[in-house]
């Protein structure tokens, strides 16, 4: 039984939506760790922490919801 391999193009899609996931989650860290530091450096506690934690998601799903929609708008 021989089995099919997917095409090149579905596995370039594949690999750009997981490198988006990826960028999420650095983009979320990033933000996390920026608001620490400036709270460190401003001596107010959780308030640049979850600016840039909130920040940071916002910016890591724009990226990922911008993609997706040009896929989805790609295939059909």
């Amino acid at each position: 039984m021989k089995r099919q391999r997917p095409s090149r193009t579905l596995f370039a899609r594949f690999t750009r939506i997981s490198a988006y996931g990826f960028v999420l989650v650095i983009m979320t860290f990033l933000g996390l760790y920026g608001g620490l530091y400036l709270d460190k450096v401003t001596d107010m506690a959780p308030n640049f922490t979850l600016l840039g934690l909130v920040v940071g998601i916002i910016l890591g799903f724009r990226g990922f919801l911008h993609e997706a929609a040009a896929e989805r708008s790609k295939s059909s």
